[in-house]
């Protein structure tokens, strides 16, 4: 199956160091409403190795999709490594799938063509993402299943 058969696109991805003064700023800049969750899923691999790990994601609505701020939380992931390599700034874009199967099967895709897994994350019956890292043209995009969010815990805008 094609990547892109039965995806949306979800979001673009933005890094930041400090999610919630980021989240501010730009909620006066955009007009936006931002909801604010911490994310920590049960299962979390970092290039194929365990790496216990959670992040801070904010979302706000434009249009049909949504711009996500993203930082590190706890442990260490490929968001800490982007911020020391690189700095603040575009992460990912994101494809959502309507069931995990979709996803799956575009992962299987995606690797079967050789491109690397560089990190990715689950907890059971609620989510599961990866980040595949595409060489051509040198970018990370997500694959997402995502049954259904749980109220924010806090809404900035």
């Amino acid at each position: 199956m094609p990547v892109s058969n039965s995806a949306t696109l979800h979001h673009t991805s933005i890094l930041v160091n400090d999610l919630e003064l980021t989240a501010e700023k730009l909620a006066k800049q955009l007009s936006v409403t931002w909801n604010i969750w911490t994310i920590t899923p049960e299962h979390c691999f970092v290039n194929g190795e365990p790496s216990p790990f959670s992040f801070k994601a904010a979302f706000a609505q434009v249009g049909e999709g949504n711009l996500e701020l993203i930082a590190p939380h706890t442990g260490h992931s490929v968001y800490n490594e982007h911020l020391k390599v690189k700095g603040e700034g575009y992460h990912h874009t994101c494809f959502a799938y309507a069931n995990l199967e979709s996803m799956r099967s575009a992962k299987e895709e995606l690797l079967k063509q050789g491109y690397k897994m560089v990190q990715n994350g689950y907890t059971e019956g609620f989510f599961e993402f990866c980040y595949m890292e595409l060489t051509e043209p040198n970018i990370l995009l997500e694959l997402l299943y995502l049954k259904e969010l749980p109220p924010p815990e806090k809404t900035i805008g």
